[in-house]
């Protein structure tokens, strides 16, 4: 089979499909027309808004300034000395029935795990980021982002795949797809391809996540056959029959705020354009993985779950090598690239 890279570059897009828009991209692409304009546009939207100098210095002093982090959202904690996970949700049968599900789909779908209150907590955190000009995925400074995977029972629910003694990667995400029709996550591609059963990715929506605006959509690994993953690699057209079977394949996962959906590492997935809908798609992403499954540079260093929350300058590294290795996905990431790198040198642990 065709080996994948853990990013898309070796996978096309669906038709029609771009990649996670802000407000800002959306707008760029309903102003271009034809794809060269498209481009063109949104390199000039990348320029205009690129930071200076002087506005990457100062958001490196920012970054790096825990009070920072708490005066921006005071109901909200940095390195406190009891957070903790709290419980969850997941009934012994639900459990069970989702266990075979991985098994057999290579997914698992959970509703109504975490905490209403929570979930609405980390979704004003989200909001106070963006709003503050930062991407989403600076939300990872914050306790709640990392205690959240830190119940004893959604651990005991990994581990039945993973086994004991599960492994989380520093590989982090917040995504926010914009409430407006264009808006879209990212386009199809795997997360781990050579780990498959290894790893898991989890994905939290923190709004509700409907068809309308832009789910997550995967493919049961079994239609993911030689001849489909080459074609796919290649970005070669596929006979009508192959095309067919993915098609019949494909699984739409709606989930309200507050759900815990996963995949396996091999498991080809995307998320959804928005259709109309006027509400963002709100979610957040951590991977976990077995223990002697070998990471990858990018995944390292790996984190036990079970310990205390990563300190500042641990969370302050994935949030900078996230930046580094999305902005593919999300072009306007592009403009703090240079913040990103600085804060990766000055946080990289030392090997």
């Amino acid at each position: 089979m065709a080996t994948w890279p853990r990013t898309a570059d070796g996978i096309a897009p669906l038709p029609g499909q771009t990649d996670n828009q802000t407000d800002d991209q959306t707008a760029a692409d309903h102003v271009a027309g034809p794809q060269d304009g498209r481009l063109a546009a949104a390199q000039a939207l990348l320029d205009r808004v690129k930071l200076s100098p002087q506005e990457t210095a100062r958001r490196f002093d920012a970054v790096l300034d825990m009070q920072h982090w708490r005066r921006l959202v005071p109901f909200a904690t940095v390195e406190a000395p009891e957070a903790a996970g709290g419980d969850v949700r997941i009934a012994a049968d639900e459990a069970d029935r989702e266990r075979r599900r991985i098994d057999e789909d290579g997914y698992f779908h959970l509703n109504n795990v975490f905490d209403p209150e929570r979930i609405g907590r980390m979704r004003r955190i989200v909001e106070a980021v963006r709003a503050d000009g930062w991407p989403a995925v600076f939300a990872f400074v914050f306790d709640d982002f990392w205690t959240i995977a830190r119940s004893p029972r959604l651990l005991g629910f990994l581990e039945t795949s993973l086994g004991e003694a599960c492994l989380q990667n520093t590989v982090v995400w917040v995504h926010w797809v914009a409430g407006a029709r264009g808006g879209a996550g990212w386009h199809p591609h795997v997360d781990a391809n050579g780990l498959g059963a290894a790893f898991l990715s989890a994905w939290i929506p923190l709004s509700d996540a409907t068809v309308d605006n832009g789910c997550m959509f995967l493919v049961r690994p079994g239609a993911m056959t030689d001849e489909v993953a080459e074609a796919l690699d290649a970005r070669a057209a596929l006979p009508y029959a192959a095309y067919r079977d993915l098609l019949h394949n494909v699984v739409a996962l709606p989930a309200p705020a507050g759900s815990l959906i996963g995949w396996r590492g091999d498991v080809l997935h995307w998320g959804g354009n928005n259709a109309g809908a006027v509400q963002p798609r709100v979610s957040m992403a951590l991977e976990f993985r077995s223990r002697d499954a070998e990471a990858t540079d990018f995944e390292w260093p790996l984190i036990d779950p079970r310990a205390p929350v990563p300190a500042f300058q641990l969370r302050l590294f994935a949030i900078a090598k996230a930046l580094k290795e999305y902005s593919k996905f999300e072009p306007l990431v592009s403009r703090f690239l240079p913040l990103a790198e600085r804060l990766w040198s000055h946080t990289k642990p030392a090997r």
